[in-house]
């Protein structure tokens, strides 16, 4: 066998190899890029099924109901084209398909009131997640820009009722518990959060807030005006306490 034979069948044999290589990375590249992708789409399907069912229903309209439940057959088409084994998530596009094909969807999400923060924190989480969702539905032109513009306005103004009504149940709280300082510090959170909005519209909802803040003020004086009262009070009947006491101390030392 010729030299030339020889490097020629090793070359070959080296190309073979690094080909098979090549091969093997881009097939194992593949495999991690189709998991990566079921992961995030399972993910977000699941958030569109949360927000779906649990958003608060003073934010929840019929619009809104057939804008995620079109999302939600978005997103499992998805899934079942890059799984097509995944039994589960066709049964769930059918159901959904079936769901959006009624005349008119019904909207089932209780209204909640915001009554600790605990609460506005997992609403406000609910509206950031539906805003992040349609923001990617957009990005894969699944809605257009005037629709992501219209909800991502509207999105803005639950952010801001969720929160302007926790500062105002709190603030109510600390009056009916003789606590005027809390309901103070509420207001002061309110008119503070409504600065930063650095929104004209606001301006009447931050003169209410004002005048709120003036009330609760006020109380607040009343408040420690009277507790120094009572702490005088206290310490008036202290001392004749004492000077009895001493009085009694030297009557009996001369009565001895």
């Amino acid at each position: 066998m010729s030299p030339l034979l020889i490097g020629l069948l090793v070359a070959g044999g080296v190309l073979i190899l690094l080909s098979i290589g090549f091969i093997s990375h881009g097939l194992e590249r593949a495999r991690i890029e189709r998991a990566r992708t079921i992961a995030d789409l399972s993910s977000r399907l699941k958030i569109c099924r949360t927000i779906n069912g649990q958003l608060p229903g003073q934010y929840m309209s019929p619009e809104l109901k057939v804008l995620l439940t079109g999302l939600e057959i978005s997103l499992l088409e998805k899934l079942v084209r890059l799984d097509r084994k995944d039994e589960r998530a066709q049964q769930m596009l059918e159901s959904t398909r079936q769901e959006l094909k009624k005349p008119e969807l019904t909207v089932a999400n209780p209204p909640q009131k915001m009554e600790s923060e605990v609460q506005a924190k997992e609403a406000r989480l609910m509206l950031e997640n539906l805003h992040n969702l349609l923001t990617q539905a957009h990005k894969e032109r699944i809605i257009d820009q005037l629709t992501l513009q219209q909800w991502s306005g509207q999105i803005r103004q639950y952010l801001l009722a969720t929160s302007l009504e926790v500062f105002e149940v709190l603030a109510r709280q600390g009056m009916r518990q003789g606590k005027p300082r809390i309901a103070k510090l509420q207001y002061e959170r309110a008119i503070a959060y409504l600065n930063q909005q650095n929104n004209p519209a606001l301006a009447d909802q931050i003169l209410r807030f004002k005048e709120l803040l003036k009330q609760a003020s006020e109380a607040t004086v009343r408040s420690e005006q009277a507790s120094t009262a009572d702490s005088s009070e206290l310490s008036a009947g202290l001392q004749e306490l004492e000077i009895s006491d001493e009085e009694w101390k030297k009557k009996a030392v001369y009565d001895d």
